[in-house]
């Protein structure tokens, strides 16, 4: 709606313009009363219409230099990319063009074709107008996103150490950096050359010491024989960002019964449980009970008996279910569908955009912005719940 607008105000623009211009009394006239036209279809949501009178006006003057960049963009916004590639190619043919506005029309071209896919058309063109100043950043960011696109992460790695400013297409350089070396190192997990791997996501760390991708992947290289160190990677997770706490809990007590030896985890299970601004866990006060670490469990508990409702209902359900005590059929029944409902199973959700998705993905997918995906459990939708009410 906004780039109508835009549209509308161009064209009652460039129709002032005209209806002062010198010319002959009877094509002003016509001119005239086709744009007004023109206007009255946008204005009444008839852009079909509207699209064919501005086309047809082109063609009787061909000075509409403007009209032509803006149809071309609400071409392209409308997803008809081969409309809006005809308009601007047609501009570009015309050999009285301007430098200045051929430059726009090039940029224009470009992003055409990256809309449409066609990214190695796209890419040439980018890098011919990337040394004009006043195309400059916006070209680059583009490239990024092209590299992004093709996953050509080297190029992109490549690309962005040469770009000054610290935010690249909304985000912060070093936080991009670290993630194309991250993906570059899952290329190499894939083929199996963990070493390399692992050297990459290190670099991938220094860059952005905040980057949870990082830190992830370096503990599944190392999860195959030193489970110490895998545990050390997944515990600083939680210290980065606490949102991935269920589901690093999860992978942590997964590699206890991997390697059927808790003595190594639980160092990294009571650690967890001594950070603050964390909230209750039952994965954690369930592993200290079962591996007979009662007292360990009580503390846990014992820091959250001031929480809210919503918590004191998530312990409740943990003690049931962990008692030892026998219980009515009907009492069993319902931990049964509690646990159905606490199970340890997470979705993802973009925070950006609502994508939802059964992996994590650190791209999103449909809103194309990175580390905004976050894990979800039945457990997390309760609290937010609770919060959106309380507000």
């Amino acid at each position: 709606m906004i780039y109508i607008l835009s549209l509308v105000i161009v064209i009652a623009l460039s129709a002032i313009y005209y209806l002062y211009k010198p010319k002959n009394k009877k094509n002003k006239n016509i001119f005239n009363a086709e744009y007004y036209r023109g206007l009255n279809y946008l204005l009444n949501n008839e852009e079909d219409k509207a699209f064919k009178i501005f086309t047809a006006l082109m063609d009787v003057d061909s000075s509409t230099i403007e009209t032509h960049l803006a149809l071309g963009g609400l071409y392209r916004k409308r997803g008809e990319f081969d409309k809006a590639i005809l308009i601007h190619q047609n501009l570009l043919s015309r050999p009285t063009l301007e430098l200045e506005l051929k430059n726009q029309a090039l940029y224009e071209l470009a992003k055409d074709f990256y809309n449409a896919g066609l990214y190695d058309r796209s890419e040439k063109i980018f890098k011919n107008i990337s040394d004009i100043k006043n195309f400059k950043k916006a070209s680059l960011e583009y490239l990024i996103k092209i590299y992004e696109a093709s996953k050509d992460w080297e190029r992109a790695i490549d690309l962005i150490k040469t770009i000054g400013d610290i935010r690249v297409n909304g985000h912060d350089k070093d936080m991009l950096l670290a993630q194309y070396y991250c993906e570059v190192s899952s290329i190499y997990i894939r083929q199996n050359q963990i070493e390399k791997s692992i050297a990459i996501t290190k670099k991938a760390l220094k860059m952005n010491p905040m980057c949870v991708r990082a830190n992830m992947q370096l503990a599944d290289c190392y999860s195959l024989n030193d489970v110490g160190t895998s545990c050390q990677y997944l515990s600083a997770i939680i210290g980065q960002d606490n949102k991935f706490s269920s589901l690093i809990i999860n992978k942590i007590i997964s590699l206890a019964k991997k390697i059927n030896n808790t003595s190594i985890i639980m160092k990294s299970i009571v650690s967890v449980s001594q950070i603050k601004d964390i909230a209750f866990l039952p994965e954690v006060y369930l592993f200290l009970y079962y591996e007979d670490e009662k007292i360990l469990a009580q503390q846990y508990l014992h820091k959250f008996e001031d929480n809210n409702l919503i918590n004191k209902f998530i312990i409740t359900h943990t003690l049931i279910s962990s008692s030892d005590d026998m219980m009515l059929p009907n009492i069993k029944n319902l931990i049964t569908s509690y646990n159905e409902v606490f199970s340890n199973k997470h979705f993802f959700v973009c925070s950006n955009c609502g994508y939802k998705s059964n992996e994590l993905n650190w791209l999103c997918p449909s809103c194309n912005s990175w580390e905004t995906i976050y894990p979800k459990s039945a457990i997390d939708l309760l609290r937010e719940g609770d919060t959106s009410e309380s507000k």
